[in-house]
């Protein structure tokens, strides 16, 4: 009926406060009486009860005045009856379950899915036999305060007392009909669904957590250049040096994808920029393989860096730069220090990787940098050889013009002109300049050949070639080239770990707590591993270099001349004083050059030696007297000649061990040294007493003070050993 029209004839409805809702509420309660009454009579398991009545009952609170008749309400429970098998209740239900719990006057549905073609889960069908869903709001009683009618001990009737039955005032259960004036007011409290998991303290968050590849997030976010995320995980205890599955850290990730400002982030937060991957590929490395000049730019800035670190290839950030045809990297990289000569596992020099790639604007510079022009690789290839072959014939016309040599042959037999096709442009060219070629050199003196492009058979990190300009003399092959002192008789040296004097660092040694910083009196290094100007030449102090028992790292500023060789030096024929040591860069004040090595032996096994041209006295003040003899155990320190204004002063040094009657003799550069010039040091006054009379000092300096004319000898006599102590040493005079 609308709203306004009368009620039907028969009705018993009283006091109805709205036509529309006790119209609809009338309707609302038949349909639900004949549901109920149908589902009793389609379930005979549950018991019947009287349904012959007709009663209001469950009217919101501004309707219990409402008047009804005599007749009583039937149950409303429907707890029993199964779940009508229906696929569109199925479908709307969407999978969960549609059971709904009623806590404190809070509604929370249930997110269980449920078994097909049923409504409700397994665990609420269960409540809803046991009658635990209140029949007039249909939500389950499971917590919170509800009422509870119990009609026998084993049966329990939950509903909520606003659903209850109320007719003519009296209250009745909404399952079962009974009068629940005594029913009990029940307050069951809601289940901690939380699992318990162990307290992690606030400090101990682990930003740490890692994806298949090992990396971290703040792997994740250099990668990516999120900044202020670094920043934040920095802040949480993130590991800035953490590798992942390719050994890389979060700066190689940054320096890789060109992220400045997340690399400038990271290195001032004390990221390490000396890591390597599985390539053996520092930062710097992979700034260069990439081509980022702005972040290489940055590192070459750092103190730390070591701009001729070689990856597993050999191949320097300079090689890479060279090979990707990065002038303007190329020049940053030469101006941090990087060396022009370094060479890769095939020994190619960057001038190689220049000639191959046809850069000649690169090649140009390099040459401008004194590299050499017919350095060859393992295959005997100059770089005329590669770029004859590779047709780069820019490189080529800037090589011949730089006097490359066109009759070089490598280890097939095969000059440059065989590298090209006969009677195309490129032979030609090189033709032409070869008969130009033979005949200038039959006019002129003997030009200066490589006889060895490393007279050290690769036990120095850099090669020391060989090379002959002035006679027909082959490179010198009698004797043994050693990188340290060696021994060829039992001598017993104190190497014992425990027994030596070492230090507790955590920095790089620099301060005046180092241990062994002490025993020299101070550090004497620089942050570059350059001897202090206030070093004294004359009397030079003992330096103790950390060792193998101190707790610093292997990078620490007291570690020198452990390093080994890692200045360009050549073994050259000189004028007058037979084999000499030149070297092929500028070399800085202070700066380690290489080690005075040979064979220690006993001054009695000295006395009873011809030669003593090569022979340095150790000077040790207690017990035997040893020194060092490089005639048949040498490295390349044995072919430098005395000079009267020397370059180079020797120092005694201990690193492995610290017996002091067996110090290392270490050859540091008094001077600023220019890329050709000729190392020497002062062999002494007593040295030039004996030998005076035998021949003269070739030096050539105008300060020469051993330069007098004698007759007779030219060569030492062997009945007389000239050696002398630390601070000068007996060498050869070049009379090989």
């Amino acid at each position: 009926k609308s709203p306004g029209s009368s009620l039907p004839s028969g009705s018993t409805a009283a006091s109805i406060t709205s036509e529309y809702d006790s119209v609809g509420y009338i309707t609302l309660l038949i349909v639900r009486k004949l549901l109920v009454f149908k589902s009793f009579e389609n379930h005979p398991q549950v018991p019947k009860v009287n349904l012959s009545v007709c009663v209001l009952s469950g009217l919101p609170e501004d309707k219990e005045n409402m008047e009804a008749d005599d007749t009583l309400e039937p149950p409303l429970c429907s707890c029993r009856i199964e779940a009508p098998k229906n696929q569109d209740v199925v479908t709307l239900a969407e999978g969960k379950c549609m059971a709904v719990e009623s806590v404190d006057g809070k509604v929370e549905h249930v997110s269980s899915t449920f078994t097909p073609l049923q409504q409700l889960h397994s665990d609420h069908r269960a409540g809803m036999v046991k009658h635990q869903s209140c029949p007039g709001c249909g939500f389950f009683c499971r917590a919170g305060t509800f009422m509870e009618c119990q009609p026998d001990g084993n049966i329990s009737h939950r509903f909520h007392r606003s659903c209850a039955s109320l007719i003519r005032g009296q209250v009745y259960c909404p399952h079962c009909g009974e009068d629940a004036s005594h029913a009990k007011e029940v307050t069951i409290p809601k289940p901690d669904c939380a699992v318990p998991t162990a307290a992690v303290p606030a400090h101990k968050r682990d930003t740490a957590l890692m994806d298949e590849k090992r990396k971290t997030s703040l792997h994740c976010a250099a990668e990516e250049g999120h900044k202020e995320i670094c920043h934040i995980l920095v802040q949480a205890g993130a590991n800035l040096d953490m590798c992942d599955a390719e050994q890389r850290t979060p700066l190689m990730y940054a320096c890789e994808n060109n992220h400045l400002e997340t690399v400038k982030y990271l290195l001032k937060a004390g990221a390490s920029t000396g890591h390597k991957d599985m390539r053996g590929s520092t930062c710097l490395h992979l700034a260069a393989r990439g081509g980022h000049t702005g972040v290489l730019q940055y590192l070459v800035s750092m103190p730390s860096i070591d701009v001729n670190c070689k990856d597993d290839g050999g191949w320097a950030p300079l090689t890479w730069a060279t090979e990707n045809m990065n002038l303007e990297q190329v020049k940053m990289l030469i101006s941090a220090g990087a060396d022009v000569q370094i060479r890769d596992k095939e020994e190619n020099v960057c001038l190689h990787w220049a000639a191959f790639s046809g850069c000649d604007k690169i090649a140009q510079l390099l040459l401008d940098k004194r590299s050499d022009l017919h350095a060859v690789n393992i295959h005997g290839d100059s770089p005329l050889h590669i770029a004859v072959r590779q047709n780069q014939l820019d490189c080529v016309m800037l090589f011949l013009s730089r006097g490359a040599d066109v009759n070089l042959n490598n280890k097939d037999g095969e000059t440059p002109l065989d590298c090209c096709s006969v009677n195309s442009k490129m032979w030609t060219i090189l033709n032409t300049n070869k008969k130009l070629t033979d005949a200038r050199r039959g006019r002129d003196s003997l030009r200066e050949r490589l006889l060895c492009r490393d007279v050290s058979r690769g036990y120095e990190d850099v090669p020391v070639m060989c090379v002959n300009g002035m006679d027909h003399e082959p490179c010198p092959s009698n004797f043994k080239y050693v990188p340290e002192n060696c021994f060829t008789s039992q001598v017993n040296i104190d190497e014992n770990i425990t027994h030596l004097q070492h230090c507790s660092c955590k920095d790089d040694c620099a301060s005046g707590s180092c241990i062994c910083g002490q025993l020299s009196m101070r550090c004497w290094y620089d942050k570059d591993g350059r001897l202090l100007k206030e070093f004294c030449r004359d009397d030079p102090p003992f330096l103790f270099e950390c060792n193998h028992a101190c707790s610093c790292w292997r990078t620490c500023r007291n570690r020198v001349i452990q390093n080994g060789l890692r200045v360009r030096l050549q073994v050259f024929r000189t004028e007058r004083m037979g084999w000499g040591v030149r070297a092929l860069q500028d070399i800085p004040e202070g700066t380690f050059v290489c080690e005075f090595a040979g064979e220690i032996i006993s001054d009695g096994e000295a006395n009873a030696r011809e030669n003593d041209s090569y022979m340095f006295n150790l000077d040790n003040k207690v017990g035997e007297v040893y020194c060092i003899d490089a005639q048949f155990y040498g490295n390349v320190s044995r072919f430098m000649n005395h000079l009267c204004e020397p370059n180079l002063f020797p120092v005694r040094v201990f690193t492995k061990h610290q017996d002091m009657r067996f110090p290392r003799i270490a050859l540091y550069a008094s001077k600023a040294i220019q890329a050709g010039d000729e190392l020497g040091f002062d062999y002494g006054d007593p040295y030039w007493q004996i030998k005076k009379k035998y021949f003269r000092c070739q030096c050539g300096s105008a300060k020469c003070r051993y330069s007098e004319t004698v007759p007779g000898q030219n060569h030492a006599d062997s009945s007389v050993r000239a050696v002398v102590f630390i601070g000068y040493s007996v060498l050869k005079t070049g009379k090989n």
